[in-house]
């Protein structure tokens, strides 16, 4: 299996131009069934046997269909979370992208994250380790920060938050922001799930935030503040933007039930 590789595929009309959307963002393969038309992409008749080629020859499989087709599809397929693809699944209009096999080991809780930066969708992930942690770190840099800036920022940021850089479940920052090498390593180097909300979020982002430099530059209110709010579940800041050199952070925390009880 070449562990670079990833596939998208649908089998409807209206899941064709979505899979479409996520595979050109994603440079990823595109399967359709041969019944679709107006899309270049690998074309199928049985699905069950594309799966089946899917799972010898990618390490990601994004699949925008039904879950429980996919659960019938994969099903006959599973060896070990070791060795089996990343299987993410998405409905047709990008609400959710669902970590659904190998979501720690096989990296699918890592191209859940990778759609919904692409689509907006929430990423849903169950895996104990990352769902049970409540926090999310939003950040703005100026272009070309380092690495140890930002970690330095994050560190100092979960400090005066009160909570450790370990409990971060999500480092969320702009679009604009998605080849950014500095944040990309400092999330890599913390293993912290990394996710960039798209523009059409801002647009029409709830929350009330004060205006930063993000207005001049992106077009947006601001950066940091918006991140840390939209991209969780009932988010409440607990850190308003704090600027650390080049880095502005803020933090949120998620009230979820129980947990944050």
């Amino acid at each position: 299996m070449n562990t670079d590789r990833i596939s998208v595929i649908a089998v409807t009309q209206k899941g064709a131009e979505q899979a479409h959307f996520i595979a050109k963002k994603l440079k990823a393969d595109l399967y359709l069934s041969e019944k679709i038309s107006g899309y270049d992409s690998i074309t199928y008749s049985s699905l069950k046997e594309c799966f089946e080629k899917l799972f010898e020859n990618y390490h990601g499989i994004i699949a925008v269909m039904a879950q429980g087709i996919v659960t019938r599809m994969v099903a006959p397929l599973l060896d070990s979370k070791y060795k089996d693809p990343a299987v993410v699944v998405c409905d047709e209009v990008g609400r959710y992208a669902i970590s659904a096999v190998s979501g720690h080991e096989g990296g699918a809780n890592r191209l859940a994250h990778r759609v919904a930066s692409v689509t907006g969708a929430v990423p849903v992930i169950t895996t104990a380790t990352e769902a049970n942690k409540l926090y999310i770190a939003g950040v703005g840099c100026r272009k070309g920060t380092s690495k140890e800036q930002i970690i330095s920022a994050l560190t100092a940021a979960c400090g005066e938050a009160k909570i450790e850089i370990a409990d971060l479940r999500l480092i969320a920052s702009a679009w604009v922001k998605e080849n950014e090498q500095g944040l990309l390593d400092a999330a890599d180097e913390l293993g912290i799930y990394l996710r960039f909300l798209p523009e059409h979020l801002f647009e029409h982002c709830p929350y009330e935030v004060q205006e930063t430099a993000a207005a001049r530059h992106i077009g947006v209110r601001a950066v940091a503040e918006p991140c840390a709010l939209m991209a969780g579940f009932n988010t409440i800041l607990i850190l308003k933007k704090t600027i650390y050199e080049n880095v502005t952070v803020a933090i949120s925390k998620e009230m979820t039930r129980f947990l944050s009880e």
